[in-house]
């Protein structure tokens, strides 16, 4: 590294110096180690559309469920763990599916 003072101080006209310790630790060529990498998708583009409208299915399918549960079954026969497992379920696929829609038609969050 250099110091821009030096710049400034000769008028812009000769190149700044180095100093030995910032010489020596400046390479020609960067660490592979350190590169970035570049981010992508664990799942491919191709598939997005395919996903959203399954996952869309399979949550709609539990949703309907837990509808079909709550509107039969009486108040006092209602197990809560079936219930928040139900929805939980639908939630997240519908939650997934949402997603991957929003992907497939562009929208990238």
């Amino acid at each position: 590294m250099y110091c821009c003072r030096q710049e400034f101080k000769n008028g812009l006209q000769s190149k700044p110096k180095l100093s030995t310790a910032a010489s020596n630790s400046l390479s020609t060529s960067p660490p592979t180690a350190m590169a970035p990498k570049p981010i992508a998708s664990p799942v491919a583009v191709t598939w997005y559309p395919t996903l959203a409208v399954v996952m869309l299915a399979i949550g709609l399918i539990f949703t309907a469920s837990f509808f079909i549960y709550e509107a039969t079954i009486s108040r006092k026969s209602r197990s809560l763990a079936k219930e928040l497992i139900t929805g939980t379920v639908a939630s997240v696929f519908l939650g997934f599916g949402s997603l991957f829609l929003l992907l497939a038609s562009g929208v990238y969050v």
